[in-house]
């Protein structure tokens, strides 16, 4: 099973609207995959939307992936010191976003700054 986490506009199940903005968000699903299927789905809710407070929140739910539209330098300095892959460019839900993932469609972030 991976755990996975994505950052929501609000919590309204597999068709909640992926934020654009990792760091801005509030509101977090957290997946449970196994291959290509999501098994479970759940919510996290951070009051302190800010880069490094969220990227502690979610690093401490045992996340393994970050699905994001864009997420900055600082949260994924921290993401990367912790293990956990980052995967930009998701948009729409969050079944639509785990699909983009599956299907290889999101780019990954390099710990190398330098590097894409």
């Amino acid at each position: 099973m991976t755990r996975l986490a994505a950052p929501v506009s609000s919590p309204e199940g597999p068709g909640s609207t992926v934020s654009d903005h990792f760091a801005m968000s509030e509101d977090f699903a957290i997946l449970e995959a196994e291959g290509d299927r999501i098994v479970s789905i759940e919510f996290a809710h951070n009051e302190k939307a800010d880069d490094t407070k969220a990227a502690e929140f979610i690093a401490d739910k045992g996340v393994e992936v970050v699905l994001a539209g864009r997420i900055g330098s600082c949260m994924t300095r921290i993401f990367h010191e912790r293990g956990i892959k980052i995967f930009c460019g998701a948009e729409g839900t969050v079944e639509e976003a785990f699909k983009q993932y599956v299907a290889g469609r999101l780019m990954e972030v390099s710990p190398n700054p330098y590097q894409l």
